[in-house]
């Protein structure tokens, strides 16, 4: 449609994004764009599932998980992929369930149990996929507490996939205090930079 069109440097002719007030293009506004299309649909019960310590990612991820549009095993053959087992890749205890994944595996829950007694908490003993990601498994007087709370369990969740991704996908085997110091220095990374009034040691 624009073949052989040239824009008249001696006038005004000039490039416009109409999605801009300003009608100017850049990466920043077309991000900004996305996010709101995005977290338009990222909405529960109790409203939007937003934690301002974490990545965009995070957040998506969360939401995903408490909806349960997470790709394990059951859910996959739910859909009729064939599958080989629908077994927990890790355990080989049960199915690999949303809850079993995120909690009941044995792997899973060793790391809840490092990521409470490093935070002090006792042993792990919630057992509500949704009250752990909506941070109410630790009583906090602060709604800046909680939400820090909030973000290392989300934190945790992540890990939790991305290591089962790694059996998976490339039969690397699980350890869990080499999970649980990714956790730590990933949570520290993100909340660190986002905690803009606090100084975190």
């Amino acid at each position: 449609m624009i073949q052989g069109f040239e824009l008249g440097f001696g006038n005004r002719d000039r490039w416009r994004w109409s999605a801009a007030s300003d009608d100017t293009y850049t990466v920043k506004k077309m991000c900004s764009i996305m996010e709101q299309q995005v977290f338009a649909h990222i909405t529960d019960s109790d409203g939007i599932l937003r934690n301002h310590f974490l990545p965009k990612k995070i957040e998506i991820f969360a939401w995903r998980v408490i909806k349960r549009k997470m790709p394990v095993r059951s859910e996959l053959d739910k859909r009729g992929i064939d599958l080989h087992s629908v077994r927990c890749p890790l355990c080989d205890d049960d199915v690999e369930s949303i809850e079993h994944c995120f909690i009941f595996c044995k792997s899973s829950m060793e790391i809840w149990e490092r990521v409470h007694n490093w935070w002090g908490l006792g042993a792990f003993t919630n057992l509500s996929l949704n009250e752990i990601l909506r941070g109410n498994t630790a009583a906090y007087t602060t709604c800046e507490g909680k939400l820090i709370w909030q973000a290392i369990e989300w934190v945790c969740a992540y890990f939790i996939w991305k290591n089962r991704n790694n059996k998976v996908f490339h039969g690397k085997s699980w350890c869990s205090p080499v999970a649980l110091n990714e956790i730590q220095i990933k949570s520290f990374e993100w909340i660190s930079v986002r905690a803009k009034k606090k100084k975190l040691d």
